[in-house]
């Protein structure tokens, strides 16, 4: 049997089809194409980086209200030594340039893997 287009559409258009229900186009566009995600206020590295420096406020201030300005300030210096001591050392700065290079290495060497658009899940 061979059917022309037109028959085939004619007789798609025949069969009963049952009503949907009320709200239903509403419901699925507000599901799918009109729905948005809840995005966080403030990110999770922002919240840490608020409490480290919040808590190093604190931190002064307690010190300053205990013994005075003299003492932080040269406490503070004695640890911006340490710091500078331990990042001067040859090896520290040997295994930050390793991993700075092994971040750049990383980023721009990786394949980026774009997900097809041509599979449709249902």
């Amino acid at each position: 049997m061979n059917y022309s287009d037109s028959d085939l559409e004619r007789a798609l258009f025949n069969l009963p089809l049952e009503e949907t229900p009320d709200g239903m186009r509403a419901s699925i566009l507000a599901h799918t194409v009109y729905h948005r995600h809840a995005l966080p206020a403030i990110k999770t590295w922002e919240v840490w980086l608020i409490g480290g420096c919040l808590a190093a406020i604190a931190w002064l201030m307690v010190l300053v209200l205990r013994e005075g300005f003299t003492p932080v300030i040269s406490t503070l210096n004695s640890i911006g030594d340490v710091i500078l001591y331990v990042v001067s050392q040859p090896s520290t700065v040997l295994w930050i340039a390793v991993g700075g290079a092994a971040a750049v290495w990383l980023s721009h060497l990786s394949p980026v893997i774009v997900p097809s658009k041509s599979g449709v899940r249902r």
